[in-house]
């Protein structure tokens, strides 16, 4: 099968997508405030986002055991978006952040918008050192109610096993965490029970975030590739986590397979 068919879907469970560049050392204010600017090109409306951060010092003075002496500073960040609030940029003291919601075009659309990002970003802010890189899609799928006892396993492939004394379950929250070795990247999987939108239906989250925290690329081409290899696994994840079923039901088979 092939790893790239869920973008192909007519009806794809994905409600958000999200590529985050995290960075080693705080961006400031102003350089955050000149990078909002080139961002309002492109995405009109604006939010400012505050935060406060606080800061530890543990240095020796004057032959003194060191103490530890907290400093607080205030930290400003930006959040732009479309003015239908489907496609979102963060520009935060520590990283960048361009999200997708639903409906998500295709991974060549989002990551076209990414690459445009990524370009305004370094502009304004030049090179920083990256500590780390993901990747985060969370899918919601929707199951049809047929009867008293709503069977998970028959769309997915996720979910707990319990003893038949704690069945049928009314929630549930599964997460899993294992690693890619090929491309150094770890996977944290989170799948629960969620309010459904639906009615009559249930909805189960698949939250799936493929990160690389440690040898990050630092050039854009290596950055570049490790992005398209992540997309890549995450394809693959997503179709070993749902059956043969949904694929056919839920999400009316493929339109096309990139």
């Amino acid at each position: 099968m092939s790893a790239n068919k869920i973008e192909g879907y007519v009806r794809p469970p994905i409600t958000e997508a999200v590529i985050g560049v995290t960075f080693a050392d705080t961006i400031d204010n102003k350089t955050l405030a000149t990078v909002s600017k080139q961002f309002a090109r492109h995405y009109p409306a604006h939010q400012a986002v505050k935060g406060v951060e606080f800061h530890f010092d543990l240095t020796e003075s004057d032959g003194k055991k060191p103490e530890a002496v907290a400093r607080q500073s205030e930290v400003h960040g930006h959040k732009h978006s479309t003015l239908d609030m489907s496609e979102i940029v963060l520009a935060l003291p520590t990283s960048l952040v361009v999200s997708q919601l639903s409906p998500y075009p295709s991974w060549d659309v989002f990551f076209k918008r990414f690459l445009r990002d990524w370009r305004i970003w370094k502009r304004s802010v030049k090179h920083r050192v990256i500590k780390r890189i993901g990747v985060r899609y969370i899918n919601r799928i929707d199951i049809p109610v047929t009867g008293p006892i709503v069977e998970h396993e028959l769309y997915l492939s996720v979910y707990p096993k319990v003893p038949e004394l704690l069945s049928p379950l009314n929630a549930f929250a599964v997460q899993t965490i294992s690693g890619f070795d090929d491309i150094m990247c770890r996977l944290t999987l989170n799948s629960a029970l969620v309010e459904s939108p639906v009615l009559h239906h249930r909805s189960v989250s698949l939250d799936l975030d493929i990160a690389r925290e440690f040898e990050v690329p630092q050039k854009d081409k290596d950055i570049f590739e490790l992005l398209e290899s992540m997309r890549v696994k995450k394809n693959l994840v997503f179709e070993s986590c749902i059956t043969e079923r949904a694929r056919t039901e839920l999400f009316r088979g493929v339109l096309h397979v990139k």
